[in-house]
């Protein structure tokens, strides 16, 4: 499932949830792939990474895709 969301000095920001067994390098694969296939910046998140006092506001202020 991936959420939009907005983090400071990105185009488009994502906040991802990986099947078990994902590492760094597929965050960093798909961060990768999304910027060529956009065109743009982006930044892209898991939810274990997101503070906790932060995600109940980006959960109400995410669009799933």
């Amino acid at each position: 499932m991936n959420h939009f969301i907005k983090i400071k000095n990105s185009d488009i920001d994502f906040l991802v949830e990986f099947e078990e067994g994902r590492s760094l390098f597929d965050l960093i694969r798909l961060k990768q792939e999304l910027e060529a296939l956009l065109g743009k910046s982006v930044d892209v998140v898991t939810e274990k990474s997101v503070h906790p006092l932060l995600k109940e506001r980006i959960k109400a202020e995410a669009v799933q895709i």
